[in-house]
């Protein structure tokens, strides 16, 4: 009787065991930095607040737990690099990720590929964050000097020949952009004039919007940083640009919100949006859920965030030893093949962690104090290689 309670004992005792060792282990730590403030603080708190919904989402009971731990980079390089190094030295976290800035992530990246730490973009564009040879870093997002060849396509469409004019600050992502819509305006027959360029923290644009209305464009690329986006498209349209007139590469909820009623007609890139007709049922709940949550409807940066969460719980879940191991964590990354839950859009990534271009072009139709309605007028896919991304972007 001894023996069968001893046995019985230690049969509980192992069930025990095996039932709580998700919860025994130690949290996989990924160190997520963003810009919570400085000039792409818009960016970066829509991105946490797509990647608090799916925290919890991804920790169900039962599975060991992921760990987002936050940190502001405050929009400078400098900082993104000192906190990349205190979470892999401190932390120890297994992977970064986080930052919506290509210029806060380029300093991740250096840091990242000179030691080795798996580190997973969720949004930032510029494609030298996976040049040839680039082995830790995979970027979620399509690269930006594809932005502008899809922008060029879009124009050419809309009007062959057209007059193009672009107003852009001096960030990373906005000269890649500038790149690629210069590239293929002069294969597609466009004509870039004028282009005029802003320094970092520039806040007022009258007299480049009066240059502008004098080239008499047919279109506006409009790209400005931070609050001066939306400073700079209502100069444009005081001095009577239309608003059928300007596209602006990339927008987001709270962009097309400080845009106003007054962009109505004007045109922008996504790669996700609530209004999308062709969104999956779990897209649809994720829109329906996250509108619950934050009062307002989520765009291609919640998304993507939301989706970088959903990829590391993947990895982790399929790839044994990956949660303790970064170069098996990268492997898993690499050889991933896998799709967008809320769009259905396959995720993949070429030897240098690049991933498939597409993008979608939408018309604003109303804007309203916390949501927004707009409707696809353009969508487009290419591959990477169509054009020399790595030489327009040194």
């Amino acid at each position: 009787m001894k023996r069968q309670s001893r046995i019985l004992a230690t049969g509980f005792a192992l069930a025990f065991v095996l039932g709580t060792t998700a919860f025994a282990q130690e949290p996989v730590k990924i160190g997520f930095v963003t810009e919570l403030t400085g000039p792409w603080s818009f960016f970066g708190t829509s991105c946490v607040a797509g990647l608090k919904l799916a925290e919890l989402q991804i920790n169900p009971a039962g599975k060991r737990k992921i760990e987002f731990v936050t940190i502001d980079n405050q929009t400078r390089p400098d900082q993104a690099l000192a906190a990349s190094r205190n979470l892999d030295v401190q932390s120890k976290v297994i992977a970064l990720s986080g930052p919506t800035s290509s210029d806060t992530a380029l300093a991740m990246n250096g840091y990242a590929e000179q030691n080795k730490v798996p580190f997973v973009v969720p949004v930032a564009a510029f494609p030298q964050l996976t040049k040839p040879g680039t082995r830790y870093t995979f970027r979620i997002e399509p690269d930006a000097a594809g932005w502008g060849y899809a922008i060029a396509q879009f124009v050419a469409k809309q009007k062959p020949s057209a007059k193009v004019a672009v107003i852009y600050s001096d960030f990373a992502l906005m000269r890649a952009i500038v790149a690629g819509l210069k590239y293929q305006a002069s294969k597609a027959g466009l004509k870039i004039e004028p282009e005029i360029l802003f320094p970092q923290g520039t806040s007022d644009a009258t007299v480049q919007a009066a240059q502008v209305r004098a080239a008499n464009p047919d279109y506006v690329v409009v790209i400005g940083a931070g609050g001066f986006d939306s400073t700079l498209t209502n100069q444009l349209l005081d001095i009577g640009i239309r608003t059928d007139q300007i596209i602006h590469p990339f927008g987001i909820t709270t962009q097309v919100k400080n845009w106003g009623k007054r962009s109505v007609g004007s045109y922008y890139g996504t790669f996700f949006d609530a209004n999308l007709d062709k969104l999956t049922a779990e897209g649809k709940q994720f829109v329906d859920q996250f509108r619950a949550q934050n009062d307002r409807p989520p765009s291609y940066i919640e998304n993507y965030c939301f989706v970088t969460a959903h990829i590391i719980r993947e990895v982790i879940d399929k790839n044994p030893g990956a949660g303790d191991d970064r170069e098996k964590f990268r492997d898993a990354v690499s050889a991933l093949k896998t799709k967008e839950t809320t769009s259905g859009i396959p995720i993949t990534f070429d030897k240098n962690g690049a991933r498939k271009e597409y993008m979608y072009f939408m018309q604003i139709q109303d804007v309203q104090a916390k949501d927004y309605k707009s409707k696809q007028v353009f969508y487009i896919e290419w591959d990477p290689e169509v054009i020399p991304v790595y030489d327009l972007i040194k």
